[in-house]
């Protein structure tokens, strides 16, 4: 517990500054964890390993998302262009079976479309956005911890995480809910209270379904973490999971909201 608090303190010091400045320590912040999370990605492939080949087509993909496609959401173009390069690439790679194909695919678009929300929610809507993204994801986590850890009984998905309670999941939603929904009316955020609120509830919830599906991914391929970079955390993808799934879901949230109110 230790080493993970201190852990989580060198990380705090070292990414509050970057999301305050945005701009380009903000981008150089986005590239070091893209570059990782890459490669993460990619290296607990085993039995066999992924060919090498595959992390510039991968890393291409990501990079290309997050800093050159300037829309809120990666165009579909694009991500059907990764899933025809990477069905090309299975038709001569012996190691490339329709799971591992799935995988590649679906890992590669859940790490570019997150990273490139995480980017354009702080360029378009400002430091606020990433905030109320990080009090509903980083506070449903907590909630959920120390909720399950006092009153956790029911087991909510052990196939996945045994460790995880229903209770906890309770816990997790209300915290993550009222610290977002709380901030986004300290603020006076932009939008009719009720879509707001409505918003802060699901994230609560995608960002569980967040960690449980990079949790499946690692069951997947038997590893316990992505990689050992973060002590007491895992890898980059064990810590930012969640936050780069509903950074997702927060970006598909404000651009139907917009048309919407619109």
């Amino acid at each position: 517990m230790k080493t993970r608090i201190i852990t989580g303190i060198i990380l705090l010091v070292v990414i509050l500054p970057c999301v305050i400045f945005g701009d380009l320590p903000f981008k150089i912040l986005l590239g070091i964890v893209a570059g990782i999370a890459v490669f993460e990605m990619l290296s607990i492939c085993n039995r066999p390993k992924a060919n090498f080949y595959l992390y510039p087509i991968v890393a291409l993909f990501v990079f290309y998302s997050l800093f050159f496609n300037q829309s809120l959401l990666i165009s579909s173009e694009i991500i059907i262009l990764y899933m025809i390069i990477l069905m090309a690439c299975s038709m001569f790679d012996d190691g490339m079976n329709f799971l591992r194909l799935c995988y590649y695919f679906t890992a590669g678009v859940l790490i570019a479309m997150g990273l490139h929300m995480l980017y354009q929610l702080r360029l378009t809507y400002g430091f606020d956005y990433i905030l109320i993204l990080a009090l509903a994801t980083f506070g449903t986590d907590t909630g959920a911890y120390f909720t399950g850890m006092c009153f956790g009984k029911h087991k909510l998905n052990p196939r996945l995480s045994p460790k995880k309670t229903i209770e906890g999941s309770i816990g997790g939603i209300i915290l993550g809910t009222v610290l977002s929904a709380g901030y986004g009316a300290y603020i006076q955020i932009d939008m009719p209270i009720i879509w707001f609120v409505f918003m802060c509830f699901v994230l609560t919830i995608t960002s569980q379904i967040g960690d449980l599906t990079f949790s499946s991914m690692k069951r997947t391929f038997e590893v316990k973490d992505f990689s050992q970079l973060l002590p007491g955390h895992g890898g980059i993808l064990d810590r930012f999971d969640s936050i780069l799934f509903n950074a997702m879901v927060f970006g598909i949230f404000i651009h139907f909201i917009t048309m919407v109110v619109a």
